[in-house]
């Protein structure tokens, strides 16, 4: 599918490594352009080194090597002071720190086809944002 979609790293890990709904996202994203902000440059290794340290037949060489591959295809928007300031003002109580940076940097760069999370907290988040969210799944729900 052609378009402009935000990952946060729910969906992006889900392309490093093989999950119940990384073929799904990944049929679904076909040629996109896809866009996050920087935190997923810490976030999806801590991601990879979790998974590697709790599976021991994932190799963490492999993983490294395939989240780099994957980062390196993404447009990065900068996390600034004003997008921080922005996410701290967010209205969520219950929302988390690096959900609400996702949700505002996908937000300052509507209009984008939709915001990609697994994570339905954030999603409820991003869709009171103005956002459209969307979790490709094999799942009949």
């Amino acid at each position: 599918m052609a378009g402009l979609f935000y990952l946060d790293a729910s969906a992006l890990v889900k392309l490093v490594r093989d999950e119940p709904e990384s073929l799904a996202l990944r049929n679904f994203l076909g040629d996109a352009d896809l866009v996050s902000c920087e935190l997923v440059l810490t976030e999806v290794p801590r991601a990879v080194r979790r998974a590697a340290a709790k599976d021991p037949v994932l190799s963490l060489e492999a993983l490294t090597a395939q989240a780099g591959e994957v980062l390196d295809t993404l447009g990065m928007l900068p996390v600034d002071r004003p997008l921080l300031e922005m996410a701290g003002a967010l209205a969520e109580p219950a929302l988390r720190a690096l959900d609400a940076i996702h949700v505002v940097a996908a937000a300052s760069l509507m209009p984008i086809d939709a915001f990609v999370s697994y994570d339905e907290r954030q999603g409820a988040t991003a869709r009171l944002a103005g956002l459209r969210t969307l979790a490709p799944s094999e799942r009949a729900d």
